[in-house]
């Protein structure tokens, strides 16, 4: 495990100030500084990764208050845990994109990704909790199989329009396609549930690390096919594949065609549209943006 305030070099909010000026993100980070106390929650030093972060461990925040700006992408293998102890407010900025397995932000963490979130090649998990707390997610696209957020919590990502999204329907940033607590029996798979009857998140992300939703295959599926997305367990066959990662790459009509045809020999009818879609998703396009093989 890779500790997430503990990379780059340390710094101080006046010299991201000078570095960053201009940054539409910089108000909302030198924040971090004044809403924590030093008598109470120790003092703050930010810290700087001059370069993008590549590696194979889950990257894990401490306890807090931490303030981290990637200067690049951070991708990872693992996954991507940003948490604090109770309203110790922190803050990581990544200036390009985040691929990682899957993803958690919970408690004071505030997330912000100048470009696209992918998780799981978009068949992972994003969880948030504690919005109350000051949790927040921000990115310019979110490609994930699941948003789970928890009553007080937000992303604000491109509306998660590719991303089948669980959350409150009081947030203007996203639409909720589950949102009704009454019937979380009714969609998610009976092993995400703690003893209380609610759904336990370690539980949650444990399931998608094993390959598994925490859906209901039926449920996911039918979801899935309102957004126009081709079904995951087709997704899961071509992302194992070889021979269909590279037809993926290279994203043309006549590439589709073919995935389509290797999965109806798999039985699973899937419209070259819908694929293509999917596919995009998968690879972090964005929505009106160029063909996936342009």
């Amino acid at each position: 495990m890779i500790r997430l305030d503990e990379l780059g070099e340390v710094t101080t909010f006046a010299e991201v100030a000078r570095r960053f000026a201009g940054a539409d993100w910089l108000t909302s980070f030198l924040e971090t500084e004044d809403l924590n106390d030093p008598e109470t929650n120790g003092i703050v030093v930010p810290r700087i990764v001059n370069a993008s972060v590549r590696c194979e461990d889950t990257i894990k925040s401490g306890r807090g208050p931490w303030a981290v700006v990637i200067d690049g992408d951070l991708e990872t293998s693992g996954d991507l845990v940003c948490r604090t102890n109770d309203y110790l407010s922190s803050a990581l900025v990544v200036t390009g994109d985040v691929r990682a397995r899957n993803v958690r932000f919970a408690a004071s963490a505030r997330v912000e990704i100048k470009g696209n979130l992918i998780v799981g090649g978009g068949l992972g998990i994003v969880s948030g909790a504690w919005g109350d707390g000051g949790a927040v997610l921000v990115a310019r696209s979110c490609e994930a199989a699941l948003v789970l957020l928890d009553g007080t919590t937000c992303v604000d990502a491109d509306r998660c329009r590719r991303t089948v999204v669980c959350g409150a329907r009081g947030w203007t940033e996203f639409t909720p396609d589950i949102h009704d607590h009454a019937t979380f029996d009714e969609v998610f798979e009976p092993t995400v549930f703690d003893a209380d009857g609610s759904v336990d998140y370690d539980r949650v992300m444990s399931l998608a690390n094993a390959g598994r939703s925490a859906l209901k295959p039926e449920v996911e599926d039918r979801l899935r096919q309102g957004k126009g997305l081709a079904p995951r367990a087709a997704l899961t066959w071509l992302a194992s594949d070889s021979r269909s990662q590279a037809l993926m790459a290279l994203g043309d009509d006549a590439s589709m065609a073919v995935l389509v045809e290797l999965l109806a020999e798999r039985g699973h009818s899937v419209s070259i549209e819908s694929l293509a879609r999917s596919v995009r998703a998968m690879r972090g396009v964005r929505l009106g943006g160029p063909s996936p093989g342009t």
